[in-house]
């Protein structure tokens, strides 16, 4: 992490009082458009925003979820890397800015924060990570020295605790955060040779899933303290009330089968807002649709949300949640080990061109809820817990980015009461503890939000987000 208050850490559990932190306004930029409302009824109606991105490489899957060319100003899908990741960081912080209410004068004072997974190093030598972060907070308006930090998958997650620190701790009062990544030949090749990409449909917690889609997004939340956005009487989209971290450490790529530290930052984050897991009314899942990573995300899910006849979990145990399923015990990565017997020293299977075949919308399916009656029957659990949902399928898996996208996700569906369908979902996993909503959106009761990250390095964030307190004016960004 770079910047100003390079030393304030996203720590499990850290941050200073339980005063809420209002998000006054929220942007992005996805494979699917930039308005939220525009993205949001496509994910309620299962549309997905994959295409095929041609290589001369042997890579496991040509589709991503790219950013529509002219998105923000980023014209040219082979441009420089930095100069993308400038244009989109820059137009949709600048919106976001603008659904917040704020002037260039009053953004001179906004203290940005930027998270990214890795820079542009990788495909060719140029400025570092901070320098392009610098220079998207100069271009906004900011006098303020920003914030960059990288902790891969979880980095926009992380931009959004550390965010959260800074505001707590009373360096700023209104922080800009946010989080861009993009797509180069290296993250693809990355992660086709780590066989995290799946050869066909992303299919998040399904029996027969065997990868993520990789995809591009940008986006951007105006977080400010409660003083600050009652003073100016600000627009609110939302609350951020708990955020919790913690790390694995187990190595580069592998999950932690037990689920264990996954589940300790959910708890970190209910304790820090007070909250107790039967409060919780829905959770945005980190969702990649690779065998271990959902079947880690699981087994922490059942520690807090036990299945019925299932004892309590608990966070600091180890092995209370669903066995791995086959081919997905411990030991094995993230990465090489991505699918059963892909490990090390397993033959590796020719990897195909993925062909431009018709594609598996989850708007297309007859439409069926996995709930207490359902879900049995199909592995989706006793549905006594929140409602779980993963928008990687649709979206893409952004890297970086991931964090913030799913953070306003979950802050729409705690708004309209309604969550989107699980994109190609059609069989649950077995020992899934939660509801999945297959087919078609499904609605939601009341309570809170969490939206959860699993990085590569270990990282596990958890936000937890609330809706907007009734009587604020318009919500920023959004309808």
């Amino acid at each position: 992490m770079s910047g100003a208050g390079a030393g304030v850490g996203a720590v499990a559990g850290a941050g200073a009082g339980r005063t809420p932190l209002h998000v006054s306004a929220a942007a992005w930029a996805t494979a699917l458009g930039t308005g939220l409302d525009e993205v949001w009824e496509q994910l309620l109606a299962g549309r997905t925003g994959q295409g095929e991105a041609p290589s001369a490489e042997p890579l496991r899957n040509h589709r991503v979820a790219a950013l529509p060319p002219g998105t923000d100003g980023d014209e040219d899908p082979d441009a420089d890397t930095v100069a993308r990741h400038l244009a989109v960081a820059t137009a949709t912080g600048a919106r976001t800015l603008a659904g917040a209410g704020l002037g260039p004068e009053e953004a001179g004072d906004v203290l940005v924060v930027i998270g990214t997974s890795l820079g542009p190093h990788a495909d060719r030598p140029g400025p570092s990570l901070y320098d392009w972060v610098a220079e998207a907070a100069r271009r906004l308006g900011s006098r303020r020295e920003p914030v960059a930090l990288s902790t891969a998958c979880s980095s926009g997650s992380d931009a959004i605790a550390v965010a959260a620190d800074l505001l707590t701790a009373g360096v700023a009062e209104r922080c800009l955060v946010g989080a861009v990544d993009l797509l180069t030949p290296n993250k693809r090749r990355g992660h086709s040779r780590l066989r995290t990409m799946s050869r066909g449909e992303p299919r998040s917690f399904d029996r027969d899933r065997d990868g993520m889609l990789l995809g591009e997004a940008g986006g951007f939340l105006l977080l400010e303290t409660a003083a600050s956005a009652d003073a100016r009487r600000a627009p609110c989209l939302g609350l951020l009330t708990g955020w919790g971290a913690s790390n694995n450490a187990l190595g580069p790529t592998e999950p932690d089968a037990s689920g264990t530290a996954a589940a300790r930052a959910v708890r970190a984050a209910l304790d820090l807002a007070g909250r107790d897991p039967a409060e919780v009314a829905v959770i945005s899942t980190h969702g990649t649709g690779t065998v271990l990573n959902d079947a880690a995300e699981s087994a922490g899910l059942a520690l807090l949300w036990p299945p019925a006849g299932a004892g309590a979990g608990s966070a600091d145990g180890a092995g209370a949640g669903p066995a791995a399923e086959a081919g997905a015990g411990g030991g094995a990565g993230t990465g090489s080990a991505a699918e059963a017997g892909s490990g090390p020293g397993a033959e590796a299977a020719p990897e195909p061109v993925a062909g431009a075949g018709p594609r598996s919308v989850a708007g297309d399916l007859p439409g069926s809820a996995h709930d207490a009656a359902s879900g049995r029957a199909d592995g989706a659990g006793t549905g006594a817990g929140p409602v779980a949902f993963a928008t990687k399928g649709a979206l893409g898996h952004s890297l970086g980015a991931t964090g913030v996208v799913e953070a306003i996700t979950v802050l729409l569906a705690l708004r309209d009461r309604r969550v989107p369908p699980v994109p190609h979902l059609e069989r649950v996993m077995d020992g899934f503890p939660l509801r999945l909503p297959v087919g078609r959106a499904l609605g939601i009761g009341g309570g809170c939000g969490l939206s959860q990250t699993l990085g590569f390095g270990g990282f596990n964030t958890c936000l937890l987000l609330e809706p907007a307190p009734a009587g604020r004016p318009g919500e920023g960004g959004g309808r």
